[in-house]
């Protein structure tokens, strides 16, 4: 049978085994405290990447509708622009236009002085 030396020796054995066991319970605790911090970290950061998205979102579709109506205000303004720059040319061809009934006036005038 076991004499009371191998218990003792046994139960020092034990002993020993129970407080590795309740460090590495400890440690193994602490580490999933850690990671439970992590992630809580983790589902905030998400979070907060999900709303940034959304933003983001809104700001590229107001962006869109901004480059819209600036490209839709620089069409009418080349429009206008491309109307003023064609009104000097349609005065131009008027004026010609009169100058050269007025000289055709002038000679058919003339030639029906001649033979009157």
């Amino acid at each position: 049978m076991l004499d009371a030396e191998n218990v003792a020796k046994q139960v020092i054995e034990n002993a020993k085994a129970i407080a590795a066991v309740a460090e590495s319970a400890k440690s193994a605790h602490k580490r999933i405290d850690d990671n439970d911090r992590i992630t809580e970290g983790i589902h905030k950061l998400a979070s907060n990447v999900e709303a940034l998205a959304v933003q983001v979102k809104m700001l590229t579709e107001r962006m869109d509708s901004s480059i819209e109506r600036i490209e839709a205000g620089l069409k009418s303004q080349g429009e206008r622009i491309g109307a003023l720059e064609k009104e000097p040319a349609h005065k131009w061809k008027t004026l010609v236009a009169q100058v050269t009934a007025l000289i055709v006036a002038a000679v058919i005038g003339v030639v029906i002085t001649k033979f009157l």
